[in-house]
């Protein structure tokens, strides 16, 4: 199934998100629909995007986070709603203790600096080996209505791409992301952080 048929099946709810992600979130989740996939999206609205997430991973549990209580209407079978703030590290690993460790998280939430970057520093960390962290709509990161006084996101990312490659920067030592971002794809307002190994490189076997 294709992420638009999913949006087009879903039962109810209004999904809200740029219809030039539907082939992207194809290119890195089609192969792996059917596996049971353990899915956090941050930001329900108006519930379409987790009932869209429910038909495209048909043997998934899905937990949404918001700060709106009326959220958790949206409530049914495997999908769990929890209201607080994806700022608050103490809410974040709650919510993880109750329904995680989680293969996917969606950041679609209020999108501003320290939301963004607050919620991967502390979900990361907790997500499967292998797992993906997608962070929606990084493009207000050029947008000075979102700036909060802090760090960019953009510019937390941008060092997330050096640190790929420590290795190779004079008198670097490793830290955590370092070690254990193996993949960051861009897009178009999204991109998608993998979760795996990375280690220094090395020459090829002779």
């Amino acid at each position: 199934m294709k992420f638009l048929d999913a949006v087009k099946q879903k039962k109810k709810g209004e999904t809200q998100k740029w219809e030039h992600f539907f082939p992207i979130f194809d290119s890195y989740f089609e192969k792996i629909q059917d596996q049971p996939v353990n899915l956090l999206e941050i930001g329900v609205d108006r519930g379409g995007s987790l009932f869209t997430w429910q038909k495209y991973f048909p043997n998934s549990q899905i937990t949404g986070i918001d700060i709106n209580p009326d959220c958790q209407k949206f409530e049914e079978d495997n999908i769990k709603v929890f209201i607080g703030d994806q700022a608050d590290v103490t809410f974040l690993k709650k919510v993880n203790e109750q329904t995680g460790p989680f293969d996917i998280v969606i950041d679609d939430g209020g999108h501003m600096m320290n939301q963004q970057i607050t919620s991967f520093k502390t979900l990361f960390p907790l997500l499967k080996d292998g797992g993906y962290y997608v962070i929606e709509d990084w493009h207000t990161s050029l947008m000075p209505e979102y700036f909060d006084g802090g760090e960019k996101t953009l510019d937390f990312l941008k060092n997330l791409i050096d640190r790929l490659n420590f290795w190779a920067i004079e008198g670097s030592k490793p830290g955590y992301f370092s070690l254990n971002v193996s993949y960051i794809g861009f897009h178009n307002a999204i991109v998608f952080i993998k979760k795996g190994r990375n280690r220094e490189g090395k020459a090829p076997y002779q």
